[in-house]
């Protein structure tokens, strides 16, 4: 198989993103600028693409959603988005967007 620079990158990093989604729905993180932040301080994220949830936010939902969707189809359950993920996509929402009741679970 022969990938490029971008499907590499983007392989790696959705599947982060996508478990980044579910920890704002379940809670455990109140607000994506806290993600933000540990993206960059806790696993080296790029500062200058300002977080994993801004840079996903350039992109947007719909297109992250589509391309986890596709290799969900030929790779297996790993790439499959979540239903944050899916219930922004279909929104065109933004997924830093704050949600109704952010409520921490901790």
């Amino acid at each position: 198989m022969k990938f490029s620079d971008k499907d590499i990158v983007e392989m790696i990093f959705f599947p982060v993103l996508n478990e980044a989604c579910r920890v704002l729905d379940e809670g455990i993180a109140v607000k994506a600028s806290d993600l933000d932040i540990a993206a960059v301080m806790g696993m080296g994220f790029p500062s200058y693409r300002g977080g994993i949830m801004f840079w996903a936010d350039s992109l947007g939902s719909k297109y992250i959603c589509s391309r986890l969707e596709e290799w969900s189809e030929m790779y297996g359950q790993f790439f499959k988005p979540c239903a944050y993920l899916l219930e922004r996509a279909a929104k065109g929402t933004l997924l830093s967007a704050p949600l109704e009741q952010a409520k921490s679970r901790l």
